[in-house]
């Protein structure tokens, strides 16, 4: 180290105004026997400040670019060297032209006595921020990676503040300058407020077609699985919200999007294997595949999504010809319905019987009066009136193994003459108060608290004392158990037939 440095560091201890001003532009700068050191060098200088604020400021403002000013939190220095020199004005100027508060910019150029370059000189106020920012490039005020990093920050600040719309204020300075827009920095800042423009409904401005694409290109290249899905979506002509496939992107790519919708699918985002499911299923398209389509809906479904699981559902039962499809298809549409899909909800009710009493007070009069002599059996009508069973159904079933978490499924009946009639039916809760009533059906049948109530006998015994209590009590059967034709019943057990009937649900279902 040099003796004139160590003079300087020892006068500087003692509080010397010109030592710290000089150690500090030294350590900005860097030199002989001083390495640069930003941090030293503004310890410094903020040390010199109050007894030299105009030059310690000044210093500060001149030596450090304008994202390491804000970077290190000297806005407030930045504003006190514009009130001596140009060059804290031209870059308190350039931040608020990067914020879009034109008319404070205006004011810092105003007070300026270096001229503007001669084609922007007569009238200042006339140009856009993107060309005085391209002014105070030319004048070396501010480089290329300033307004880069500092429009970033800014950005991502309004984000986080639920501003999104001054984001894109922002980046609408891009067209004047567009070579700010192709560094890493922004083109992830590009991406992200696609993100949050879809996901808060409003608009991306006037950024050109063009920069969107190139910036969710390089960011899916660099493993941004949501702008995977966002350009795998725009590039298959599927919508990303309100953002229409246009504004994303300049023409389709099928095969790209394939590719970039499994990379997002695969990288968590589960809606992506909705969409692929969607382009391979499309016969016309270039990346039709049957196969992987159904792979991509049976994934969707896993995952819990009510369109997958309904659309999955409503294909496995219209190919069922035996209980276990017919079981894993309703299991699927209750899935959905529970959470909220109304179509999931009408197929499910399509599966049911109706049942002729529609007087829900004289329904459960007659149950409350069958209850003391017969309460087993008052169960059984419970169960027929919700779940639209036949008598035949109502008597024979045994809710404690019939019950499964999407209802019930009635088993073989080798009473029934017909072999087409007495095959196993799986029949859906389709309301609350259906599932309620099954649960308490099967806790009261089942084995263990079975042994408190009295025995049911055969199935013609219980016939047989139905019968007379509904005699007795003048109860209609029609209240509770429901009437159909064979072909009717044989409709519902089986899923091939079963759509045949519902094909105009069906279409709407698999749209």
């Amino acid at each position: 180290m040099r003796r004139e440095d160590v003079k300087l560091r020892m006068l500087a201890r003692r509080g010397d105004t010109g030592a710290r001003l000089q150690l500090g532009e030294a350590y900005l700068t860097g030199g002989p026997g001083v390495s640069r050191s930003i941090p030293v060098g503004l310890e410094y200088l903020q040390a010199a400040l109050p007894q030299a604020r105009r030059q310690a400021s000044v210093c500060i403002a001149l030596h450090l670019p304008l994202r390491e000013l804000l970077e290190h939190g000297l806005l407030e220095t930045l504003r006190i060297a514009a009130e001596y020199e140009d060059v804290g004005r031209q870059k308190l100027a350039a931040w608020h032209l990067i914020r879009g508060e034109l008319d404070l910019a205006l004011e810092c150029l105003g007070k300026c006595s270096a001229a503007l370059p001669s084609h922007l000189a007569s009238s200042v106020s006339a140009h856009t921020s993107g060309e005085l920012l391209q002014a105070l490039q030319i004048l070396r005020a501010i480089q290329p990676l300033d307004i880069a990093e500092v429009m970033a920050c800014e950005a991502r600040q309004a984000m986080a503040m639920g501003q999104s719309h001054r984001a894109v204020r922002m980046l609408e300075l891009l067209r004047d300058l567009p070579h700010a827009a192709h560094g890493p920095v922004m083109q992830q800042l590009i991406a992200d407020l696609v993100h949050q423009a879809e996901v808060a409904g409003h608009g991306l401005g006037w950024l050109t077609v063009g920069c969107i694409e190139a910036s969710l290109d390089r960011c899916a290249a660099n493993g941004d699985v949501r702008a995977c899905h966002v350009l795998g979506r725009a590039l298959s002509g599927l919508p990303c919200a309100h953002l229409a496939p246009e504004n994303l992107v300049n023409a389709q790519n099928l095969r790209k999007a394939a590719a970039l919708l499994l990379r997002a699918a695969d990288g968590g985002i589960v809606t992506a294997w909705l969409h692929l499911f969607r382009i391979c299923s499309d016969y016309r398209s270039s990346v039709a595949n049957p196969t992987l389509a159904r792979f991509c809906l049976e994934k969707a479904a896993r995952h819990g999504l009510p369109e997958a699981e309904r659309r999955l559902g409503a294909l496995v039962l219209r190919d069922a010809t035996h209980i276990e499809p017919m079981e894993q298809g309703v299991a699927l549409l209750h899935a959905a319905a529970a959470k909220g899909d109304v179509l999931a909800g009408l197929l499910l009710r399509s599966l049911l019987l109706p049942v002729g009493g529609d007087n829900e007070e004289e329904a459960l009069a007659a149950i409350e009066a069958v209850q003391p002599d017969a309460p087993l059996l008052a169960m059984r009508l419970r169960l027929a009136r919700v779940f639209g069973l036949t008598k035949l159904e109502a008597l024979s079933v045994n809710p404690s193994t019939a019950m499964r978490p999407w209802g019930l499924v009635v088993g073989h009946n080798p009473l029934v003459a017909k072999a087409r009639l007495c095959e196993p039916r799986a029949v859906p809760a389709t309301t609350p108060d259906a599932q309620r009533c099954l649960e308490q059906a099967a806790s009261m049948f089942s084995a263990q608290q079975g042994e408190s109530l009295a025995p049911e006998g055969s199935l013609r015994a219980r016939s047989l004392q139905m019968r007379r209590l509904f005699h007795r009590l003048q109860i209609s059967e029609t209240v509770f158990f429901a009437s159909a034709s064979s072909q009717q019943r044989d409709a519902i057990r089986i899923g091939t037939k079963w759509a045949r009937r519902q094909q105009q649900i069906l279409r709407q279902v698999l749209a």
